[in-house]
């Protein structure tokens, strides 16, 4: 066989192969997913709806996953990778306490990196899965966890650290259940005030007051 009819050979597999989804890499499944998740819940995620969505058909997804479970394996991960590290980064960073906090209002603020919606459509899929919801239990638990310990190198103590995290963080978690939509240059022009009340830090030097 000539060299020639090699590489028409491999281009056709490989049109075949594209055509099929094949070519698709896994991420693009998994962020398939996590928009019908958001968009629709759960019960959208299917194999059917996400090959017609990315413009392949559904064989394509076996080169990818092993089944469609393997595929909400992924999306748990995505989530607990995207949106998980995402809150948690900031607080855990370098600098004072008041400054990793604010970093974590900007975070939660400009939606950029940790998207709300994900968060809300995860925790709505946690309450039929058992196996996700003890996910979301122990993302919770990191992330109050990584709060408590900002509100310690503050000078609380850690009984009071422990509270001003939970207040914080059920806050937050409140605000997205409750579906507010507060425009974001108000929420930043209140983001002192909210500061100063959910952490005590007095003002302008991050310690408890």
């Amino acid at each position: 066989m000539t060299e020639t009819s090699n590489s028409s050979s491999e281009r056709r597999r490989r049109f075949a192969e594209r055509a099929e989804g094949g070519g698709l890499e896994r991420g693009e499944w998994v962020a398939a997913a996590r928009r019908l998740l958001v968009a629709e819940g759960i019960q959208a995620v299917k194999i059917d709806r996400l090959a017609k969505a990315l413009g392949v058909t559904r064989g394509g997804f076996y080169w990818r996953f092993e089944d469609h479970k393997a595929l909400l394996d992924a999306l748990v991960e995505d989530w607990r990778e995207r949106n998980g590290l995402a809150m948690v980064a900031p607080l855990a960073g370098e600098g004072p306490p008041i400054e990793r906090f604010r970093a974590f209002m900007r975070v939660l603020i400009d939606e950029v990196d940790f998207s709300p919606a994900y968060d809300m459509a995860v925790r709505a899929w946690a309450r039929t899965e058992p196996e996700v919801a003890a996910v979301v239990k122990a993302v919770d638990a990191e992330r109050l966890a990584v709060l408590a310990a900002l509100f310690r190198d503050a000078g609380w103590r850690p009984e009071e650290a422990d509270v001003r995290a939970r207040i914080t963080y059920y806050h937050q978690v409140g605000y997205y259940a409750l579906d507010e939509q507060v425009p974001r240059a108000e929420r930043y022009a209140a983001s002192e005030l909210y500061m100063q009340a959910l952490t005590g830090f007095a003002t302008g030097s991050g310690e408890a007051s």
